[in-house]
């Protein structure tokens, strides 16, 4: 994987692997979300902490307002990099990098969550879905870096 500015925007080379693993990552996560037979409780309540933690009514009043909405643009966004993401360039404008970067956050939650990180501070630990979780980390931090460069 290559990062680099382009015409205001970013350009991102992926491998084949790569871009199919963001694309299937981007699936799972919209999955998770939009389906309640796939709850995932731990994912869900990092993804959409309640509002007013010592009441419970309060929190369930300011969910029922705003959950579809916040819903709808985390699906939209991962449904972004899954329409996108291929082997070799990706061009993306300014907005579109944007889209990718909050995805991104998305997406590495769900992996972390899935790796039992809670926390600020807790690592991931080894094995194939720790170095997914590496990967993701640098690519968010790469693109964020190339949005914010001359």
């Amino acid at each position: 994987m290559m990062i680099g500015r382009a015409d205001g925007g970013v350009r991102i080379e992926f491998a084949a692997e790569e871009a199919g693993l963001l694309t299937v990552l981007a699936h799972q996560f919209a999955d998770v979300v939009r389906d309640p037979e796939l709850d995932d409780a731990p994912l869900l309540a990092t993804l959409f902490p309640d509002a007013y933690r010592d009441d419970p009514d309060a929190a369930s009043e300011f969910r029922r307002y705003t959950r579809d909405e916040l819903e709808q643009r985390k699906i939209e966004a991962v449904e972004a990099i899954s329409a996108t993401a291929s082997e070799g360039a990706v061009l993306l404008d300014a907005e579109a990098a944007e889209t990718w970067a909050r995805a991104l956050t998305s997406i590495r939650m769900m992996v972390g969550t899935r790796l039992g990180i809670r926390a600020d501070g807790d690592e991931p630990g080894s094995g194939p879905l720790a170095e997914i979780y590496r990967w993701l980390g640098e690519l968010q931090w790469v693109l964020v870096d190339a949005l914010e460069g001359p």
